[in-house]
């Protein structure tokens, strides 16, 4: 996956940290109610965030196969063994 700095890259880390920012904000605690502690706060608007960047970047650059030659392995084969060719 290749980032370049372009208007895809700023869409996703802006939205990246917004949705960080939500996350941190919504999982205050309310009065009196025993929650999550600051660390732990932190830690899931991170998660988010990085969440946003994986999945903003596949959909932004697209996802990409997984590249591969049939009978690579005859190919190799094929060439290292040429005949008449260094002998």
């Amino acid at each position: 996956m290749f980032i370049s700095f372009d208007p895809i890259t700023v869409l996703v880390v802006s939205g990246a940290f917004a949705t960080g920012v939500l996350v941190y904000r919504r999982t205050t605690p309310s009065e009196g109610a025993t929650a999550l502690s600051r660390g732990e706060r932190l830690a899931l608007a991170l998660g988010a965030a990085a969440t946003v960047i994986v999945i903003g970047g596949y959909l932004g650059s697209g996802f990409r196969g997984i590249g591969h030659t049939a009978n690579a392995q005859l190919a190799g084969v094929a060439e290292a063994v040429k005949p008449g060719v260094g002998r």
